[in-house]
């Protein structure tokens, strides 16, 4: 097959246009009250500073470099990674990772989430937490990588719990059962890894 015979092109309605203006107007509007000009930016910041919230992280850094948040009045410190419940694989992805960067992971200072979200602004559950050898396995997939390619490192969600004893938690609006049977029905094995009542509660 070409490239030229993939694809899956669809009339778009009129509908679609005219509330995706409107959804994008209002985004628009929040961009310029904030000044966060670029749109995966700002969704992402968004996105950023509702999970932040949730942990207890009350600084959200504002800066292209550095992690994502800060508590207050402590030296620990959040990195955010994002994944829609659409995805076939959830997980956190690192992107142009170096050593410095890699190696940070380990740091007791450092914590690490996943949000996982349905939609734009649905958050359905996190995992949550840090371990030493994190650090060094991102530093292992950044070393061992096909040569001359871009330095991205995925991590699944099942690793993060199995692995590293990463904390499921549930947003204030959804409950363990909610919480569980998804986990449940996107890979049956983490049935035997997590129980329901480990799940943790905002």
């Amino acid at each position: 097959m070409t490239i030229f015979e993939k694809g899956n092109y669809q009339s778009v309605s009129a509908e679609f246009r005219s509330l995706g203006m409107c959804a994008l107007e209002e985004l628009s509007n929040f961009q310029n009250k904030f000044k966060i000009y670029d749109t995966d930016t700002t969704i992402n910041t968004i996105r950023d500073a509702i999970i932040a919230n949730y942990l207890g992280f009350d600084l959200l850094n504002t800066d292209k470099h550095g992690f994502d948040a800060k508590k207050r009045n402590e030296s620990k410190f959040l990195e955010v990674k994002q994944c829609s419940i659409s995805s076939h694989s959830w997980g956190g992805t690192w992107n142009d990772t170096n050593e410095e960067k890699a190696l940070a992971f380990s740091d007791k200072r450092l914590f690490t989430v996943v949000g996982v979200w349905k939609g734009a602004n649905d958050l359905q559950f996190m995992v949550y937490g840090q371990h030493h050898k994190l650090g060094h396995d991102l530093y292992k997939l950044m070393a061992n990588r096909k040569r001359g390619s871009r330095s991205t490192q995925s991590i699944s969600i099942q690793k993060l719990i199995k692995d590293y004893k990463f904390s499921v938690i549930c947003p204030l609006d959804k409950n363990k059962d909610f919480v569980y049977k998804l986990l449940v029905n996107y890979k049956k094995i983490l049935a035997d890894i997590l129980r329901k009542n480990e799940i943790r509660k905002i």
